[in-house]
């Protein structure tokens, strides 16, 4: 009877010992990790064992401390509150985020690859660049006065725009400078487009021409501005040029017509 009892002992010793040991706590996760197992092994471990974990903040600080991976403790808390352990990647080291190519800013307005041409740029269609001319600059001379004229060859322009368009310009100075443009709408005199820009009279004095049209010039952004008209262009023959320097004989135009 005493041996029966005695075995029975000994039996209930080894049943408890193996129940305790198929049972996964802190220090059996510390341990293994200790034993350079991986992450992604001891999550599989976790995920395929009875578990017993101290979550509390002294037992995750234990954890952290021993070097225990940061995917592992909280597989460990999911397990410990009754969640399914998702496996991972192993985590040796901290994940480096990926790095991305800057994404290059697309410049502002339209796409003018002309510097400092005048462009017809409506806002559905794509930029048109005007007819580039050389005006000449000559003196006009009259019984009470002169006339300094700008003179283009050539009665039309090649470029045509309906009334109906809406006439908006843009111009690419590829700097932060405000371009100097002036727009005027010309007559046809003999074969060509001219227009005084400065009138001297006996009477009257100096004065500028009749036919320059104000201009609204707004910064588009990269050195891109928009040109509108202060008014509405009625049919005819324009050209923009820049203010001409002393002395100049000539100066950039850039034609179009409205019809």
């Amino acid at each position: 009877m005493l041996v029966l009892t005695a075995l029975v002992v000994v039996f209930v010793s080894a049943a408890r010992a193996q129940t305790a040991s198929t049972v996964l706590t802190n220090a059996g996760v510390i341990e293994m990790h200790k034993s350079g197992l991986g992450p992604d092994i001891i999550l599989s471990s976790i995920e395929s064992s009875v578990c017993k974990f101290n979550v509390t903040a002294t037992g995750l600080v234990a954890l952290k401390k021993s070097g225990v991976d940061d995917l592992v403790i909280k597989a460990m808390m999911d397990k410990q509150a009754g969640k399914t352990a998702t496996a991972a990647a192993p985590a040796t080291a901290a994940a480096k985020p990926e790095k991305k190519e800057p994404v290059a800013k697309k410049p502002e307005g339209p796409a003018l690859s002309l510097l400092n041409h005048v462009y017809y740029s409506p806002s559905a269609a794509e930029p048109r660049a005007l007819e580039k001319m050389v005006a000449g600059i000559r003196t006009k001379q009259g019984p009470f006065g002169a006339s300094i004229l700008f003179q283009v060859e050539g009665a039309k322009s090649a470029l045509r725009l309906t009334a109906d368009d809406n006439a908006v310009f843009a111009m690419n100075t590829g700097s932060e400078v405000l371009p100097e443009l002036v727009l005027y709408k010309l007559k046809v005199v003999r074969g060509k487009r001219e227009v005084a820009t400065m009138k001297a009279g006996t009477f009257s004095g100096v004065k500028t021409g009749e036919d320059v049209i104000t201009l609204d010039i707004s910064k588009l952004g990269n050195g891109i501005f928009r040109i509108t008209p202060s008014k509405k262009l009625l049919p005819g023959e324009y050209f923009f040029t820049g203010k001409p320097s002393t002395g100049s004989t000539s100066a950039d135009a850039f034609a179009f017509a409205i019809d």
